[in-house]
C-alpha cells in the first residue's frame, strides 16, 4: 500500500485543510495496523519492561563477528518475556554463583514497541562460572555464529530495554558482543588495532555498570586488549568520572525531535520543506509513494517479505558504496556505519519511498532505543538517481508516523561539535594537544553538514545531550587514537597529508 497526496485531495472542499503530517502519519499507521476500528489507542506505542536476571555465560568476541562463550549452556531455561523491571538489581547478579535456580515471573505488563515480535524460543541460561585462571579459560571457549539464537535473543532483549543512540553498531556485523554471566548486561564493541571500542554504555541498568565492566575487564586483559568508549551519553560519562576517575572528552551532541510538539509537523516552520513534500507526493508532479514495513520473523526465522528486505538492503548498500567512494567526494564520509538492516529485526521499523515506476528510491530506518523509550532515525537515505528531497520527505514521514503513534522521542543521531567540548581528567598540556588535533580534523572533514541537516527539523534544545569518548587512563594511547580514527572511517595517512598540505600553504 502506498501513500501520495491524492489521499488528501479526496477531502471535501469545505473541509478544513488537514496538516500533511496527519495525512501521512495516519496512512502509514494504518499500514502497520490494518483493520476496522483503527484509532490512536490501537497503535499507541508500548514500553518494554525489563527482564528478570537468569543465568548465562560470560562472552568475548573473536576476530570474526559473533560471541565468545565460556561454556556451553545447560538446560536450565528461562524465558525473558513477561517479567517485571523490578527484578533487575545488582544483588541478582552477585548471587548468580550461589544458586542454579531461575525464577520466572507472570507479570503481564511486558510489551514490545508497536507489538514487535518476541523471541520464539526460551532463552537458555546457566549458572556455571568459568575459571578465571589463564590456563582454564582458553580451552573452554565456544564461538557461536550469527545463527546462535540464544545469545542474540539476550542481546536483543537488553537492547530493547537499555539501547542508546550509540548502539547503532547492533546492525553492523563488524561489531562483537559481551554478555555477563548473569545475563543481565551486555556490551557492543568493535575490535580495531587490538583495542575494544565500546559503543556508548553497557546494555544494563546503571547500578550494574561496575559489575558488567569488571567482568569484561577480566576477559579483555586476558586477550591483551585496550579499551575505549565511543558515543557515551551524559549519564555514563558522569559515572566514568565519579566512580572510575576516567578521562572524558565531549566530541558531539545527540539532537532529538519531539514529534508530538514539532514546529515543522505543525507547519509553523519549514514551509519550503512542506511544499517540496507535497510536490513529491503529487501523482502529477513527483509520483512518489510511501510505505512502511515492520520486519517480522516466523518461528523458523523466515522474513515476512524477503523481496522487500532484499530491495531495501540493496538500496542501502549502493548508497553507502557511492557515498564512501573516493570518486564521489574529496574525502570519505566520517563516522559511517556498515549496516545489515535486518540483523535485529525486532527493533526496527522502515519507512520507504517508491518512484513512479515502482522501484524503491529511499528508506528511513527507525531503531527502538529503550533507554529513551523512543526511536533513532538512521539511516535516512535516497538512492542514486532519486528526485531531490526524498530523504527530507522520509524524515518528515518518520516524524509523522511517530506523532500518530504518540512517540515523543526521535533521535537524529550523532552531531559532531565544531570545537571539542568539555574535557575531564586530562592534564592541561595534553588537553591543548587534543583540542588542536580535533580542530585540525574538523577543518578537513565534512562534519558541519550534519548540523545544517538536523536544523531543518527543529530538534528540541532541552532534549539534547552530550556524546563523549571515554578513556580508562588520563592519557589516551596512540593505539587507542588510531583505532578510533579507523572506526570513524578516517585515514591516518590522508589526515596527515592534509595537515602537511595546509601547513605548507600557510608557509
Amino acid at each position: 500500500m502506498g501513500l501520495n497526496s491524492s489521499d488528501a485531495q479526496r477531502q471535501p472542499k469545505s473541509a478544513k485543510r488537514e496538516l500533511l503530517c496527519v495525512t501521512i502519519g495516519a496512512a502509514l499507521a494504518k499500514q502497520l495496523y490494518p483493520g476496522d476500528g483503527h484509532d490512536a489507542a490501537a497503535y499507541t506505542y508500548c514500553i518494554h519492561s525489563a527482564g528478570d536476571g537468569g543465568q548465562t555465560n560470560g562472552c568475548l568476541a573473536s576476530d570474526s563477528p559473533g560471541v565468545y562463550q565460556m561454556a556451553q549452556p545447560n538446560c536450565d531455561n528461562y524465558d525473558t518475556s513477561g517479567v517485571s523491571s523490578t527484578s533487575w538489581s545488582s544483588s541478582n547478579s552477585n548471587s548468580s554463583s550461589n544458586s542454579s535456580q531461575t525464577s520466572t515471573s507472570t507479570s503481564s505488563n511486558s510489551h514490545t514497541p508497536h507489538h514487535h515480535p518476541r523471541p520464539n524460543k526460551p532463552i537458555y541460561m546457566t549458572t556455571n562460572r568459568p575459571s578465571t585462571s589463564k590456563t582454564n579459560i582458553k580451552p573452554n571457549l565456544h564461538i557461536p555464529t550469527f545463527s546462535d539464537a540464544q545469545s542474540w535473543q539476550i542481546i536483543s532483549h537488553l537492547a530493547s530495554q537499555y539501547g542508546h543512540v550509540s548502539h547503532m553498531g547492533l546492525l553492523d556485523r563488524s561489531h562483537h558482543f559481551f554478555i555477563n554471566r548473569s545475563g543481565t548486561g551486555a556490551l557492543a564493541y568493535k575490535l580495531q588495532d587490538h583495542v575494544a571500542i565500546i559503543s556508548g554504555h553497557p546494555l544494563c541498568p546503571p547500578d550494574l555498570f561496575t559489575s558488567v565492566l569488571d567482568e569484561f575487564d577480566l576477559l579483555r586483559r586476558f586477550f591483551g586488549l585496550r579499551m575505549v568508549f565511543m558515543g557515551a551519553g551524559d549519564m555514563f560519562a558522569s559515572y566514568a568520572r565519579q566512580h572510575r576517575r576516567w578521562t572524558t572528552m565531549q566530541f558531539g551532541v545527540e539532537r532529538v525531535v519531539n514529534p508530538l510538539a514539532n514546529e515543522v509537523l505543525s507547519e509553523r516552520a519549514g514551509k519550503r520543506l512542506i511544499t517540496q513534500n507535497k510536490q513529491l507526493l503529487s501523482p502529477v508532479k513527483g509520483g512518489v509513494t510511501l510505505g512502511v514495513y515492520m520486519p517480522r520473523r516466523s518461528s523458523s526465522g523466515q522474513a515476512e517479505d524477503p523481496a522487500l528486505e532484499k530491495e531495501l538492503q540493496a538500496l542501502y548498500d549502493g548508497w553507502r558504496e557511492q557515498r564512501n567512494s573516493s570518486a564521489s567526494a574529496a574525502s570519505p564520509q566520517p563516522f559511517i556505519t556498515v549496516y545489515h538492516l535486518f540483523e535485529f529485526a525486532g527493533l526496527m521499523i522502515f519507512v520507504y519511498a517508491r518512484g513512479p515506476g515502482g522501484a524503491v528510491i529511499g528508506l528511513a530506518g527507525l531503531r527502538w532505543v529503550g533507554a529513551n523509550q523512543g526511536y533513532h532515525l538512521d539511516p535516512c537515505i535516497a538512492g542514486v538517481g532519486a528526485p531531490k528531497g526524498v530523504s527530507d520527505l522520509l524524515a518528515f514521514a518518520a516524524m509523522a508516523l511517530l506523532r500518530e503513534l504518540r512517540v515523543p522521542y526521535l533521535s537524529l543521531g550523532f552531531e559532531p561539535l565544531q570545537r571539542l567540548g568539555e574535557v575531564e581528567g586530562m592534564a592541561p598540556p595534553l588537553e591543548r594537544i587534543s583540542r588542536s588535533l580535533y580542530d585540525h580534523f574538523v577543518r578537513h572533514w565534512p562534519v558541519d553538514g550534519k548540523k545544517a541537516y538536523n536544523d531543518k527539523f527543529r530538534p528540541e534544545r532541552e532534549l539534547e545531550s552530550g556524546l563523549y569518548m571515554v578513556f580508562p587512563s588520563a592519557l589516551p594511547g596512540p593505539r587507542q587514537l588510531v583505532a578510533i580514527a579507523h572506526m570513524a572511517n578516517i585515514s591516518i595517512r590522508r589526515f596527515a597529508l592534509t595537515g602537511y598540505k595546509s601547513g605548507g600553504s600557510k608557509r
